[in-house]
Order: structure tokens, then C-alpha cells, then sequence
């Protein structure tokens, strides 16, 4: 995780660092609040603050038995990052090519859940959800004419195709960060939505609902202790890898 890490701004850090902060865990919260307090000023602090947010992160998806025996006999004593993907995915219940960088395994998770989303829903609940978020009209039809005619297909793909990237990924930090919330909770959250609306500034602020979530995540159990932690901090990396890219909407598929 250490390379997706590196991609993250304050802002960034501050939210993994608030999900990742716990009273009942081998992790060193003190250690790690303290480095992120000076890590902007000193670039020693940073590269040690990143190791040891990887490490944390690597921690909440092993249990703490298996993180115990792996600690006397490895110096990696955290799952792999590939692990934790796998791992992630299966809980949302998405598919996901496997193969390359775990940059793109993120990526690749982050456009099959928004595309689980987006799939649930009737293109008529897509118009409506599109509208409240300030999509014009035209490009609504579009996108409708498009599903209509084409049937069960991928939707990310022709979002991106009609709206661009900026905006689709606009959306998908939105269903993201929606998802996240649910996970986490709203109060906790809040910076979160904030942050988002600074980056998508046409994003119609919808008071306390950006997207409306469908029935297809409530039948998941994602309030286990670990997953409350490794979900939220997993898709919310994934959102940081698509910053700098295009996304390749075509895996959501997948």
C-alpha cells in the first residue's frame, strides 16, 4: 500500500488516520498521530508515517493471532496488500481482475463497486440520481437513451464515454464516499463529503444524502470490527489512485 500511500495528500492522511485510530489493537496510534502531525515539514516523518499507516493497514486485515505468529517468524507480519483486495472484494461481493499493480487492483475495485451501484438501479432512479447531483438534462438523456437501447450493460463505461472523466470520477467518489459513510457513519464522515464537494464543486450539495444507496448493500454484513476499518480505508485509496488517471471503467466489468 506503501505506493498509493505516497499519492495522498493531508487531507488523506488525516481520514485514514481517524479510521485506523483504535483503544484495542497492536497498532501504535500515538506513534502514528505524532508522525502525521509533523510529517508536512519533514520528509523523514512521512516516509516512517507511511510505513507505519501500511503496516496498520495490513494489521486490520489479519487477525490478531495470525498478526502475533507472523511477527515472531516474518518481518511482514501484516497480509499482503494483494490480500486485503481479495479480501475487500469478497466481503462487497464484486469481481475483479487480479493481475498487475495493487495501484490497479484498487482502481479496479473501486469502478466494480460503483458499477454493482449503478446496476442496481432502474434507469429511471439513475435519471433521478443524476439530476440531483447537477448532471444536465442532455447528457441525462443520453445516458438513458444509450441504457435503454443497449439493455443489461456496463454503465460506467458509457458514463464515462457521455461525461467525461472529470465528472465520472466526480460520481464515483460520490457513491464511494456514500458507501463509506454508511460504513463509518455520516458524523464521521462529514469531512469526508466535505472534501469531496471541494473537488467536484458541480456536485449539487444534497444536505445530509449524496447518493442514495441501494438495497444491494444492506444485505452485506460490512459492520464486522476489521472490515469497518479495511473497507472504508481500501475504497478510499482507490478513489486516491484514480485521481491522477483515467479510469478504465471497461474492468468494472470484469
Amino acid at each position: 500500500m506503501k505506493a498509493i500511500l505516497n499519492k495522498c495528500e493531508k487531507a488523506d492522511f488525516d481520514y485514514i488516520s481517524s479510521v485506523l485510530d483504535s483503544y484495542f489493537s497492536l497498532t501504535d496510534d500515538k506513534e502514528l498521530k505524532r508522525l502525521l502531525s509533523v510529517s508536512e515539514a519533514d520528509p523523514a516523518a512521512m516516509k516512517s508515517m507511511i510505513a507505519l499507516m501500511d503496516k496498520q493497514i495490513r494489521y486490520y486485515a489479519s487477525s490478531d493471532v495470525a498478526y502475533l505468529t507472523r511477527l515472531v517468524f516474518s518481518d511482514e507480519p501484516g497480509v499482503s496488500a494483494d490480500e486485503l483486495v481479495q479480501d475487500v472484494c469478497d466481503k462487497l461481493k464484486v469481481n475483479i481482475k487480479m493481475g498487475g499493480s495493487v495501484e490497479a487492483k484498487l482502481e479496479r475495485l473501486v469502478a466494480a463497486t460503483v458499477e454493482k451501484e449503478l446496476s442496481s438501479k432502474s434507469p429511471e432512479d439513475l435519471a433521478k440520481a443524476f439530476e440531483k447531483m447537477g448532471i444536465a438534462e442532455t447528457k441525462r438523456e443520453l445516458i438513458m437513451q444509450h441504457l435503454k437501447a443497449n439493455g443489461k450493460v456496463a454503465i460506467l463505461p458509457i458514463v464515462m464515454e457521455i461525461l467525461g472523466p472529470k465528472i465520472t470520477l466526480g460520481i464515483i467518489e460520490t457513491i464511494i464516499v456514500t458507501l463509506i459513510a454508511q460504513i463509518i457513519g455520516r458524523e464521521a464522515a462529514k469531512q469526508l463529503i466535505k472534501e469531496l464537494l471541494k473537488r467536484n464543486p458541480w456536485i449539487n450539495a444534497l444536505g445530509p444524502i449524496l447518493w442514495l444507496l441501494s438495497g444491494t448493500w444492506l444485505a452485506i454484513d460490512l459492520q464486522g470490527p476489521a472490515f469497518r476499518k479495511t473497507i472504508p480505508i481500501t475504497l478510499y485509496l482507490g478513489i486516491v489512485a484514480l485521481r491522477d488517471g483515467t479510469v478504465d471503467a471497461s474492468d468494472a466489468a470484469s
